[in-house]
């Protein structure tokens, strides 16, 4: 529980949770491999890649050489929806400075009122040589901005549902205006927090995050509400399980993808060709020829672990009648029979055998009929690199809300099952 709280506090842009990755292998005892150079895997060996800052692979190799090499692998993203700000953000209106923001992926609109709201991602400095800019990784590490609500008083219809328009209703506010709020004042704060002289900035991709802190909730402490549970919990205990998880032979592999909030049809989202340059650099390294490879890819497994939308107490009308996914009762299978999901047969029973055999709970959830959950990116991995897959995660409540909500047992289900994936 420990490295999922951290990784909530830590993870508030995609760069700096594949930071905390980073940090968190390091200490493992993973080494780094670069993704412009030549792989050298070792058996025994522990690595992880970071082919952009924005996303990351670890693996673990088997203690015995085998012509096939089985590879288990386990996905999850590392975005969340948030605002986004422009690239010229100044905007002042009665009296005070607001940042020109814009949605990124489906956040719930009316949640985000009234929050304290930090920044982080990546700035961009001159270089000595125009092709390489130097890259700032950064963090407020405190609340600079909050989008306020209307009193009830001046929207009486408030409590009966109103449309929120985006580009009017959720400019988050940054202070009080004064002279200096116009064009540049926002790169000039941002020099003032790197300390560099404002010619130095040439651009930036920052989000605004909820400064929130996670908590237990409960009369006994049972449940964990906090920002960013989709998709944290999963890359928490997906890196807590790689490490955790050996095999005598055969290789253990995660990914952790940007951009699944908007289409993940990116450079570093899962509907790319970088798994599998990845997968072909690892096996090129250990000398198999192409045959190896798609025989290796067709004796492999994998899972895509994202959030599941958890049975709701106060909304039951909301979820299938009779496959739903409580809240404490352990991991759900997403099952799709339309494929939305990647949740083959076979890999649904291979997990039901597991929870059956380690003692794990472990539950399956259908959508209802009449609402349609969100996607994955399980299904675009297997329709780039034909295996057997799943979708997997742990149920919540209010998912994509500033903050969600989620039992902590099913935490620990989650990464009983997923050890168990990597050891078996």
């Amino acid at each position: 529980m420990d490295t999922l709280f951290e990784c909530l506090r830590q993870g508030t842009a995609p760069e700096k949770v594949v930071a905390f990755a980073k940090k968190y292998l390091k200490k493992e005892g993973f080494e780094e491999l670069y993704y412009d150079k030549m792989f050298c895997p070792k058996l025994e060996g522990r690595y992880y890649i970071s082919p952009f800052p924005d996303v990351l692979f670890a693996f673990t190799m088997g203690r015995k050489s085998a012509y096939l090499q089985s590879v288990r692998m386990g996905f999850a993203h590392v975005d969340q929806p948030c605002f986004k700000v422009k690239s010229r953000p100044e905007w002042k209106s009665m009296e005070s400075s607001l940042l020109n923001a814009e949605v990124y992926g489906g956040i719930k609109d009316h949640t985000w009122f009234d929050r304290p709201l930090g920044l982080a991602g990546t700035i961009m400095l001159k270089g000595e040589d125009v092709f390489r800019p130097e890259s700032r990784l950064y963090d407020s590490e405190r609340p600079v901005a909050i989008i306020p609500g209307l009193a009830i008083h001046m929207n009486r219809e408030a409590n009966n549902g109103w449309k929120i328009d985006r580009q009017k209703e959720l400019m988050p506010v940054t202070g009080l205006a004064g002279a200096s709020w116009a064009p540049g004042a926002f790169a000039h704060f941002l020099a003032g927090e790197l300390d560099v002289d404002d010619s130095e900035i040439l651009n930036y991709d920052l989000n605004l995050y909820n400064y929130d802190e996670p908590q237990l909730v409960g009369l006994s402490n049972e449940l964990i509400s906090s920002p960013r549970l989709d998709n944290l919990v999963s890359v928490s205990a997906l890196l807590e399980s790689l490490v955790e998880g050996e095999r005598t032979n055969g290789i253990n592999f995660i990914g952790l993808f940007n951009h699944e909030e908007v289409g993940s049809m990116t450079r570093s989202g899962a509907d790319s060709e970088l798994l599998e340059e990845i997968l072909r650099g690892i096996f090129r390294a250990m000398d198999c020829q192409e045959e190896i490879f798609r025989a290796s890819m067709a004796d492999s497994f994998y899972l895509s672990v994202d959030g599941a939308q958890g049975a709701h107490p106060n909304y039951p009308d909301r979820c299938d009648p009779t496959t739903r996914a409580y809240l404490g009762q352990g991991a759900a299978i997403k099952g799709s029979g339309t494929f939305k999901y990647a949740s083959d047969i076979r890999m649904q029973a291979i997990l039901l055998g597991l929870a059956e055999k380690y003692d794990i709970m472990l539950q399956t959830i259908n959508d209802r009929n009449t609402i349609r959950g969100g996607k994955t990116i399980g299904s675009m991995i297997g329709a780039h690199i034909p295996m057997t897959g799943c979708d997997i995660g742990a149920p919540m409540w209010a998912m994509h809300s500033a903050r969600e909500t989620m039992a902590a047992s099913d935490y620990d289900s989650l990464c009983r099952i997923l050890t168990a994936f990597f050891a078996y």
